[in-house]
């Protein structure tokens, strides 16, 4: 008796400290505005995509074999952009959680406790994006079901995926977000002190780069092995991994790059404003690369869909190839559009976090002396020195594909150049704009620091 009143006890006073901290965490804002806004955009795109592919796939005709492959492309294409926007909405605030678990942890609650406190906090905050991202891919239906493709309208209807599969990706977005949880959690469980000083900084392996290597040796493999195939399956799905495999090359490579690009511009360091950028780089590079690495993601499919508009330009007399053609430019316009909408979003959330995540650092040396101006530069520096890195690792991978595929004179062509121009500058662009987003959070946490100072 006095042993099932004590555990009763036990996960009452856990349930108390449950909602005693969710007021605070309800209160600010930041701490989960930002987390389930991102997370509803990833689920409505992904759901307005997965609803694209499943109206190719239940067509049928003359071209249905092509348009099932070109839905699985896009579909390859945009799965970086939106699970780089999905793990920032994930990651958002994990660091300010982490932090105040460590606390907890260091003050005596046990490792249950901090469980319960993780998954409902985690669970909330993903249950809540992902009913978000449901209400905005019942929005999106009736537009994109005005978009023509197969020479009529698609219709709103051809895109709704039922029921069921909603329910099913509403369930699989809460659960990777409370799986997103797991390594921070065990992180706190094993060593608070050192994540409530933040001693251990996360460090680029050089093995990412040989796995780099590797994706990329084996998507040159496939593009051998393609004539070979027996079936069209085995064709469409040699072809999906040789889309995806340098996918996976960048976004393994780019945070090792992006740390030696870092150590150069420390060792070169000639004003506060580079080594603090430098050092800021260094710090979490895989950090930095999460803030430019949907830049990169976009960077890869403009190439690749500069190549496709190039092709699409082609004259034809055939009314099948015709309307084929218009359909391949639509869709490479549809893909690019998602995939700046979903930069922009990433950009935007991930600079925004970042200022949220080094507030202590920002406050600290404004109160020593350096003007706002200059902390404001450093961070600007800290995500536009990588940028160039990112692109041009982007531009050589998708040039990794073009070349096996024999497409290098559609990509020398001026429709082509024209394309991966203007997602280049618009990419640019989208970075910028983040960095001006963001400023202004920038000023509110100096500003209070400042406050609580005196």
């Amino acid at each position: 008796m006095n042993a099932s009143t004590s555990a009763a006890d036990g996960k009452g006073s856990t349930w108390a400290l449950v909602k005693l901290l969710a007021r605070p965490t309800m209160a600010d804002r930041s701490s989960w505005a930002l987390p389930v806004a991102a997370m509803g955009v990833a689920s409505a795109l992904s759901l307005s995509v997965a609803g694209g592919v499943h109206h190719f796939f239940s067509t049928t005709g003359e071209l249905a074999g092509m348009y099932r492959f070109l839905s699985l492309v896009a579909l390859v294409l945009l799965l970086v952009p939106l699970a780089t926007l999905a793990g920032a909405a994930a990651r958002l605030s994990a660091r300010r959680r982490d932090t105040r678990l460590s606390s907890l942890r260091l003050l005596g609650a046990s490792s249950g406790t901090l469980r319960l406190l993780t998954l409902a906090e985690t669970g909330a905050t993903a249950l809540a994006g992902a009913l978000l991202g449901v209400l905005g891919y019942l929005a999106l239906l009736p537009l994109f079901g005005l978009l023509h493709f197969g020479g009529g309208r698609i219709g709103a209807g051809r895109l709704w995926l039922g029921v069921l599969p909603v329910l099913g990706a509403v369930l699989a977005i809460v659960l990777l977000g409370l799986a997103s949880s797991v390594v921070g959690l065990r992180k706190v469980e094993v060593t608070p002190l050192g994540v409530r000083t933040r001693q251990k900084a996360p460090v680029a392996s050089t093995r990412r780069m040989v796995a780099a290597v590797a994706a990329v040796a084996g998507c040159s493999v496939l593009a051998r092995l393609l004539g070979s195939a027996a079936s069209t399956l085995a064709i469409m799905v040699m072809m999906v991994l040789m889309f995806g495999l340098p996918l996976v090359a960048v976004n393994l490579a780019g945070p090792w790059i992006v740390s030696v690009v870092a150590r150069q511009d420390l060792r070169r360091a000639k004003d506060p404003t580079q080594l603090l950028a430098a050092r800021t780089i260094l710090e979490d590079p895989k950090q930095v690369w999460r803030q430019v690495g949907a830049l990169g993601a976009t960077t890869f499919v403009g190439v690749f869909m500069g190549v496709a508009m190039s092709m699409a330009a082609q004259p034809t007399s055939n009314p099948h190839d015709a309307v084929l053609m218009t359909d391949i430019r639509t869709g490479v316009m549809l893909t690019l559009l998602i995939s700046f909408v979903t930069v922009a979003c990433s950009v935007g959330i991930n600079q925004t976090a970042a200022v949220l995540d080094r507030r202590q650092l920002f406050v600290g040396l404004d109160m020593l002396g350096m003007p706002a101006t200059m902390i404001d530069a450093a961070r600007r520096r800290s995500v536009l020195r990588p940028v160039t890195a990112v692109v041009a690792i982007s531009a050589l991978a998708a040039l990794a594909l073009v070349l096996p595929l024999g497409a290098v004179n559609s990509f020398a062509s001026p429709t082509s150049a024209l394309t991966v121009v203007l997602v280049l500058v618009g990419g640019l662009a989208l970075v910028r704009l983040g960095l001006l987003a963001s400023r202004a959070t920038l000023r509110q946490v100096l500003v209070a620091g400042l406050t609580r100072a005196e």
